[in-house]
């Protein structure tokens, strides 16, 4: 059935997008505007009706027809007046038609996609588009959105290799040229050179999912002091009282450019209080999953905590805090961290925003060298991931089988290894994803 949308957000705009789709859709254009629209992809002023013939307002209208608009069936746009009265008024009128129905989230796209317009990668690509926040996000999706041809190639490469292997099964070695199965080894080494590379960094997912930065340390060191000084805004409760946060509060962020989720913390230290043991467990998880942690240490203590100790890592990036008081002393400290392998340490006092400006520079350097390999990277979604891993593994079988020349056992594996990049694109077995991935859309896309 013919179903339509409002493609602009809800709310008083000077122009608001209506979309309709579906075989039908010119014909419901007509009895809109009361007039046989003739002319494809032009914009054409139109007065618009509603089914007892009263105005409703004037505006544009536009018809794509089917083959040349984005779903590939007729598309009709129309382009009114947005206020609320008009927009509610169309919409109701379409509602009580018998010939379309209100879209679903992502409608248009899925459309396009079994229209063949899009594959299954594209389509997810659109969605990062739509939901990207930031510039790094909103380059990536477009990029991604016109890499899909690489699994295209990959794919056409591994079926004429598999076509080639399946004709030495078929017919007698005296009935082929010799060339046959010349540098199919070469070729698939290549492609598995390349899908391993790419497995090799997550760089990709963590610009569509956001940088994931951890602010870890002792109690009352300052950390929830830090992520308000940091976002400008109290996103954490701030308390003289030990263990006031017990929960992991994350809050999304913009470093130049790219996404970062900055997550606050509970103390770290023993304690017997259940609730603040699970609030340390949550801080510890979170410090795992991280990209990159900010300890923050009392500088005026005298020793790091042994429970803090093990936290110290090559992604680990220290700040001694507390710079303004007098008995802060930097030295014992970093004397103590000599025997340790850490990202780099910076004094500082929240208090007063000492060294602030530094840290700020050094976090912006390290969520920068995202930027150095996401230019290649073509995995945005753990799906991708685990396809090209499925992919690749299923190629570095076939090389090893090729060796035994067991040829029925070597063709079995490049059909398992097209498959997984005809997974990825939607060429095979995706009916069971549809749902999931088109929900992330709106309504009028």
């Amino acid at each position: 059935m013919n179903f339509y949308a409002l493609s602009t957000p809800p709310g008083i705009s000077g122009i608001a997008v209506i979309r309709i789709s579906g075989k039908e859709a010119l014909q419901i254009a007509n009895q809109i505007t009361r007039k046989v629209i003739d002319q494809p992809r032009s914009a054409l002023l139109q007065s618009f009706y509603d089914q007892e013939g009263d105005l409703i307002d004037e505006g544009i209208l536009i018809w794509y027809p089917e083959g040349q608009s984005y779903t590939g069936d007729n598309l009709i746009e129309i382009h009114t007046h947005g206020s609320k009265a008009v927009i509610n008024k169309l919409l109701n009128d379409l509602e009580a038609r018998k010939d379309c129905r209100l879209a679903e989230p992502g409608e248009f796209t899925k459309t396009a996609y079994q229209n063949n317009r899009i594959n299954l990668y594209e389509a997810e690509s659109i969605a990062d588009l739509l939901q990207a926040e930031t510039e790094a996000q909103r380059i990536q999706a477009l990029r991604l959105k016109n890499s899909s041809p690489k699994f295209l190639v990959w794919r056409e490469t591994i079926l004429d290799v598999l076509s080639k292997t399946e004709a030495s099964i078929d017919f007698s070695e005296e009935d082929l040229p010799e060339s046959i199965n010349q540098d199919n080894e070469k070729k698939i080494k290549l492609i598995v050179a390349d899908i391993d590379e790419m497995l090799d960094e997550s760089m990709g997912e963590i610009i569509r999912d956001g940088y994931k930065i951890a602010i870890i340390g002792p109690p009352n060191a300052g950390k929830s002091s830090f992520l308000n000084l940091l976002v400008k805004r109290q996103a954490a409760i701030v308390s003289s009282i030990k263990g006031t946060t017990r929960d992991v509060i994350e809050v999304k962020y913009n470093i130049n450019n790219y996404p970062v989720i900055l997550t606050d913390t509970a103390g770290i230290r023993n304690t017997k209080n259940k609730v603040e043991k699970t609030g340390v467990e949550l801080a510890l998880n979170a410090s795992k999953e991280a990209n990159l942690d900010i300890l923050i240490l009392d500088g005026t203590e005298k020793k790091i905590p042994k429970n803090l100790q093990k936290l110290i890592t090559d992604k680990t990036v220290i700040v001694l805090n507390k710079k303004d008081k007098k008995s802060f002393n930097s030295k014992k400290i970093i004397k103590e961290l000599k025997e340790y392998k850490f990202k780099d340490l910076i004094e500082v006092s929240i208090k007063d925003k000492t060294g602030i400006n530094k840290l700020n520079s050094k976090l912006k350097k390290f969520v920068s060298q995202i930027d150095s390999v996401q230019s290649t990277t073509l995995i945005s979604r753990a799906r991708h991931r685990s396809l090209l891993k499925k992919c690749s593994n299923r190629l570095h079988d076939y090389l090893q089988i090729t060796k035994s020349n067991e040829v029925e056992k070597a063709a079995e594996e490049l059909r398992l290894a097209s498959n997984n990049l005809g997974h990825i694109v939607g060429f095979v077995g995706v009916e069971e994803i549809l749902g999931r991935i088109f929900t992330d859309f709106c309504i009028g896309k």
